[in-house]
């Protein structure tokens, strides 16, 4: 989503960009969350048409079990379609002028008189584009910043997702957040219903915790609140967040 905010922006003020993806398509492996964030939704002209019921209640769980409720006065969350939000951006940066290369690989970096000179290979073959600028918007190992020397991610926790449709919604949207280190050490585990999707996931070390044991005892914990026996898996996601 930055890497493609970044190029629609760049060409929608009517400079040269061009938008490398290893990926065939921008809606393929979404590993991120689609819960987005005030500063987000202010940020990033989103679709309407994409995003699900603003949320305003948040319900914190104590590790032995207490709950604290706050609600906002503000549209603190909003659960956004990855896939077609990735697409749109994308549609709207070519139109832009941007040029996109998607199946695409960043194999080198080197300095030249008017910047930097990219060795890339695409689909079997190797080729280089010049750039005055290199913008690396390439995750946890990126090898942008392998490439220009930049300080590397040591530490990351790791985050597993599951998206569920037909999960009835009693009242408002909300966020429950568990705060239990058993579930999410180092981070913590998320319950979302909008009442279009449910986001049901947790994040923490891997050093102490198992994921996928731990996104099965959320779903007890979650299910014992509230009713997930008619919900189907519409979605599975997983990534490593920098710490």
């Amino acid at each position: 989503m930055a890497g493609l905010q970044c190029a629609r922006m760049l060409g929608s003020r009517g400079l040269k960009a061009a938008l490398i993806d290893g990926k065939r398509r921008v809606s393929d492996r979404v590993r991120t969350t689609g819960i987005f964030v005030r500063r987000t939704l202010e940020d990033f002209e989103l679709p309407e048409r994409f995003l699900g019921p603003p949320i305003r209640h948040v319900i914190l769980h104590s590790p032995s079990g207490r709950e604290m409720h706050l609600e906002s006065p503000y549209d603190e969350f909003r659960i956004g379609q990855i896939g077609p939000l990735c697409q749109t951006f994308l549609e709207n940066a070519i139109d832009s002028g941007v040029e996109w290369l998607p199946e695409t690989r960043l194999v080198r970096i080197e300095r030249c008189s008017k910047g930097s000179l990219l060795s890339l290979h695409t689909g079997g073959r190797g080729h280089q584009i010049g750039a005055r600028f290199v913008v690396g918007a390439d995750g946890v190992n990126s090898a942008v910043a392998r490439e220009l020397g930049m300080s590397r991610n040591r530490a990351w926790i790791v985050g597993v997702e599951e998206v569920l449709g037909g999960v009835p919604l009693n009242g408002p949207p909300e966020m429950h957040c568990y705060l239990n280190p058993r579930l999410s050490p180092g981070y913590l585990a998320w319950f979302v219903n909008d009442g279009l999707e449910a986001h049901l996931g947790v994040g923490g070390y891997t050093s102490r915790f198992r994921p996928a044991q731990a996104l099965e005892k959320l779903k007890e914990i979650a299910g014992a609140a509230h009713d997930l026996s008619k919900s189907q898996i519409k979605e599975r996601r997983a990534g490593r967040i920098p710490v």
